[in-house]
């Protein structure tokens, strides 16, 4: 009897164990702390997706605001300055003389006021009298008119009597009295290229009346006329 009291006495003064979480009861720490890394994470993203989209729009306005005003690209000046023969007309007997052409030379200038070079693919200059081309065609290639610069050209062409004289029978009476009048045509084609992104094609055209006296025959008077221009801009493209 003795012997059972005191074990039950010892069973007693024994420390009871530490109580053990059941395992389906969730952990609280681990929850929340997994729930702030996927605020933070969810914020950084919204964070990433906010630059990107303001830096994208900064460029794109930029891009806008340059191709306005710094990268515009404008239209080259076409002058012409004058307007003279370098071989007139022949005369026998008071006639033409058809086994003799005339040779005219007309002075231009291209101005190119853009910051990119202006390439030029060619430089035409016809004669005309009524719609009759009384001249063979003067064609200057492959020129190049640095940035913010002019440049000069001599084009050299020659009248055919011939042709002339079919357009224009009584050529010895008029010039002798009312005059002459003829039509010159002086065309341009090319392209300002900037940065190889911002490009313009150029097509300019002048149209010059001259009228040939007696008085006045080697250096004809001349009224010009800007007729035909046609640049465009256009970014670069795969084709080109």
């Amino acid at each position: 009897m003795e012997l059972a009291m005191a074990k039950i006495n010892e069973d007693q003064t024994k420390p009871l164990a530490p109580l053990t979480p059941r395992s389906d009861q969730p952990d609280e720490d681990q929850y929340h702390g997994d729930r702030t890394k996927y605020v933070h994470s969810q914020t950084k993203l919204i964070l990433c997706c906010g630059f990107i989209a303001s830096l994208t729009m900064l460029i794109a306005v930029t891009f806008i605001v340059l191709s306005l005003t710094v990268f515009h690209l404008h239209n080259p000046n076409l002058t012409v300055h004058s307007i003279s023969f370098i071989q007139p007309l022949d005369f026998v007997n008071g006639k033409v003389n058809t086994n003799r052409n005339a040779t005219v030379s007309v002075e231009i200038s291209l101005h190119n006021p853009n910051p990119a070079l202006f390439k030029v693919k060619n430089v035409n200059v016809s004669f005309y009298h009524g719609e009759l081309v009384v001249v063979g065609e003067s064609i200057r290639r492959s020129e190049t008119i640095p940035a913010k610069r002019t440049v000069k050209m001599n084009l050299a062409a020659e009248i055919d009597t011939t042709k002339l004289l079919a357009s224009l029978p009584g050529l010895m009476e008029d010039i002798n009295g009312r005059g002459v009048d003829l039509k010159s045509s002086v065309e341009v084609k090319g392209r300002v290229k900037l940065m190889k992104i911002f490009k313009r094609s150029v097509h300019l055209q002048t149209d010059c009346f001259m009228k040939m006296t007696t008085n006045n025959f080697l250096t004809p008077t001349f009224q010009c006329f800007k007729t035909h221009e046609m640049p465009k801009n256009r970014a670069k493209s795969k084709g080109d």
